[in-house]
């Protein structure tokens, strides 16, 4: 059970984010009040009101952050990406619930009972929820409107990851117990975070894989940071990079050392414009991804065969993961436009679900997943576009750095559910800083970037 001091958290934080908001910019306030809120407040901790979606740590920290930049930033949101492509996504997006919830008039069956039938006051819920889940890409897109302004996010990603370090190392040394000391409660399983003789740490943000994979993120951005030969505090980055380094490593998490390795890989060995085009045939596989699993075209059992020849126990694991995979698959392929809708109607009996791709696919069906997996590649595909037309070597590097965290985000989608709100305004932030470039580039101006400066703190 969760303590006071975990309630109080998630009343104070809409506090935290008006201080924030009169010190700081409102991107830099905006960034802090979301990935703060995401690294900081309790999982698993909620305000449940009639017709709105719970209030919870991700919820009321998106919240916060809307309201700090239109209240105090005086940021005009009825504008929305200058980006054609993401209006006509986040407008089919809010939509595409109210489908989800005509088409799932009718009980469900499971496969041991019935689950009651969605009313249509649900729609409500739904298309609220669905514009919480987007307002960081908002964000993000509205307010990055330079090179200048995407390094400084980036810069601000590594100070993150620099922050929270402290309370991975402390979890490593002595158990993952922040989350139990301070909000009176441990929010998973306790032996998932026992690996390789010792602990992985969850801190406070439910799990060691999300800890893991943040970490991963926040190492490749120093890494792009140090190739941009972008400072940071004055301070040269590849100190960052060697000290992130050893941070995920101590993680202890295979997935995400794949990641920080495979993102390193891209950004050191390979041009700018290389890795963007590495990663754009990446994040189209990932987007196919479910109707290349319809067809039989992943091949799951080699996959499977080859993990299991150098980790035995990850091949399980794995096997595991593609089993439910498929039970989920064949049951949404019953409603597979607008899917099942909520209130566990997508599960069948027994199945376990952890990619995000097949938990959008089943709830809200191939519509609502075109939308939430299309924004990231569309903001991949948008900085290919970019870089190789860029002349600035600092600006192709930024735009490489940000293909690739969003390209390795979006394949931790597939074995985890990891697509959480600092996410999507990352996605946001590429999608409004490859635009301007884009246009700058057509019109034959001069693209600025930014020089090495002290990090905006106040």
């Amino acid at each position: 059970m969760p303590n006071i001091v975990a309630q109080l958290s998630l009343v104070i934080w809409p506090l935290v984010a008006i201080l924030l908001f009169k010190r700081l910019s409102p991107l830099v306030a905006s960034f802090w009040t979301i990935v703060g809120g995401y690294l900081f407040l309790p999982v698993k901790v909620s305000f449940e009101l009639p017709l709105i979606p719970s209030l919870n740590k991700e919820s009321i920290s998106v919240i916060s952050a809307l309201v700090g930049c239109v209240l105090l930033g005086k940021v005009r949101l009825s504008q929305l990406p200058q980006s054609k492509w993401a209006k006509v996504m986040i407008i089919a997006g809010l939509l595409f619930p109210v489908a989800t919830v005509l088409t799932n008039r009718e009980p469900a069956f499971n496969g041991e009972f019935y689950i009651q039938a969605m009313p249509l006051k649900e729609a409500i819920t739904l298309i609220l929820n669905r514009y919480i889940l987007l307002i960081p890409f908002l964000l993000g897109a509205l307010l990055v409107r330079s090179l200048d302004d995407g390094i400084t996010v980036l810069r601000h990603l590594v100070l993150a990851g620099v922050i929270y370090s402290p309370f991975i190392i402390v979890e490593v040394l002595l158990s993952p117990q922040l989350h139990t000391w301070i909000y009176g409660f441990f929010p998973h399983s306790f032996a998932q975070q026992i690996r390789f003789g010792g602990y992985r740490p969850v801190v406070f943000m439910g799990h060691g894989l999300l800890v893991a994979n943040f970490a991963a993120i926040v190492f490749v951005a120093a890494v792009g940071l140090w190739k941009a030969r972008q400072k940071i505090l004055y301070i040269p980055s590849i100190f960052f990079v060697i000290y992130l380094a050893l941070i995920l490593v101590v993680c202890k998490t295979v997935g995400a050392w794949i990641l920080g390795v495979l993102g390193a890989v891209i950004m050191i060995f390979t041009s700018a414009k290389m890795g963007v085009k590495i990663v754009s045939a990446i994040a189209i596989f990932i987007f196919l991804y479910p109707i290349m699993s319809i067809f039989g075209f992943v091949p799951r059992d080699w996959l499977v065969e080859v993990i299991g020849e150098v980790w035995p126990d990850r091949a399980l694991s794995l096997a595991f993961r593609f089993h439910h995979e498929q039970m989920m698959l064949e049951h949404s392929l019953e409603k597979f436009m607008f899917g099942w809708g909520g209130w566990n109607r997508n599960r069948v009996f027994g199945s376990v679900t952890d990619g995000y791709w097949i938990i959008v696919l089943s709830k809200y069906g191939l519509a609502s997943y075109a939308v939430l997996f299309g924004l990231p590649m569309l903001a991949v595909l948008s900085g290919y576009r970019v870089v190789c037309k860029i002349g600035s070597r600092v600006g192709q590097r930024v735009t490489a750095v940000y293909c690739v965290i969003i390209c390795l985000m979006m394949i931790d989608q597939i074995p985890n559910a990891s697509q959480d709100s600092w996410v999507l305004f990352i996605y946001g932030c590429a999608i409004g800083l490859f635009v301007p470039i884009k246009s700058a580039v057509k019109n034959n101006a001069r693209v600025k970037f930014a020089r090495p400066q002290r990090i905006e703190v106040g």
